[in-house]
């Protein structure tokens, strides 16, 4: 091997040290550029959640009475003025009642549930103004879109006592005659879309208003789907506590047990079930290149 080629090996890996310390410069100043270019929030919500489905009409009175309170955080990243990316964790419960209705129908049906529900949710939010309080610009509002991973359980009092409903299969999950109801997951998923507005308190401190509506990818946040399943056929499967549940339109009556008629609806598998997400939020800027810079808002004036 002559000298030309020592030289030659020699100078691949120094090359190859100076692209890669080169690429890694590059990230460092990318980092960085994004740290001090971009603000992050943390803030808190609180407010209510409401949800709308086959234990729901629309009725107003409905609506109010079955709103529960809703606590959770989030994290704001403003991906630049107009763009930011939301990361929220909301706890809450979610309840319908048939009782709550002044259809005769509904109220008849006599089915009741409330279940727990823990939401993490992703979301991009889009301001149409940039923030500028010589021009008294402090008020922004904002349109969001994104999705969710929640967990639930519905659950219902009967005779007094409290019963998670899906063991119960109340609506024949397992059995021959339905081969196509099977039990279902209490982890689902949702599509979100929500409108809200900020108000800038000065550089670090914001409030604002937010609401959201979440379709969800499941049915059954309230255990009621379909059609009911035979009274016997589930109280011999699953016991007697599952086919009373099933069935309560007796109930309401006071008359002796009596099993529904085949492929009788005892809700709407044709729409999945929604949920409602409204609060105040407070958040306060960890990373502000404003506040960082000496540059500050400062109080806005009107």
């Amino acid at each position: 091997m002559n000298e030309h080629h020592l030289k030659k090996l020699h100078f691949i890996p120094f090359k190859k040290w100076i692209l890669r310390h080169i690429f890694l410069y590059g990230l460092l100043n990318l980092f960085f550029f994004t740290i001090n270019a971009q603000t992050l929030e943390l803030g808190i919500l609180t407010g209510g959640a409401n949800y709308q489905g086959d234990l729901a009409s629309s009725e107003f009175k409905v609506i109010t009475k079955q709103i529960k309170i809703a606590i959770g955080g989030f994290l704001r990243y403003s991906i630049n003025e107009s763009f930011a990316l939301k990361l929220q964790v909301v706890k809450t419960e979610v309840v319908g009642d048939d009782a709550n209705s002044s259809y005769d129908f509904l109220a008849q049906r006599n089915l009741r549930f409330f279940s727990p529900l823990l939401d993490a949710s992703l979301r991009f939010e889009w301001s149409p103004f940039v923030a500028n309080s010589q021009y008294q610009q402090v008020i922004l509002p904002y349109v969001s879109f994104g999705g969710s991973f929640f967990t639930f359980n519905p659950q219902a009092e009967y005779l007094g006592q409290i019963h998670e409903l899906r063991p119960l299969n109340t609506e024949g999950q397992g059995l021959a005659t339905f081969p196509n109801r099977k039990p279902y997951s209490l982890y689902s998923g949702s599509i979100l879309a929500g409108i809200g507005v900020k108000f800038l308190l000065n550089e670090d401190l914001t409030l604002g208003f937010d609401i959201s509506a979440n379709y969800t990818f499941t049915d059954y946040l309230d255990d009621v789907s379909d059609t009911y399943a035979g009274y016997d056929e589930l109280a011999a499967t699953y016991g007697v506590l599952s086919a009373d549940i099933s069935y309560q339109v007796d109930d309401f009556f006071d008359l002796n047990q009596t099993t529904p008629l085949p492929n009788t609806r005892r809700g709407n598998p044709n729409l999945n079930d929604l949920f409602f997400i409204a609060g105040i939020t407070l958040s306060y800027n960890l990373v502000n290149p404003e506040r960082a810079s000496g540059r500050g808002m400062g109080c806005p004036t009107f």
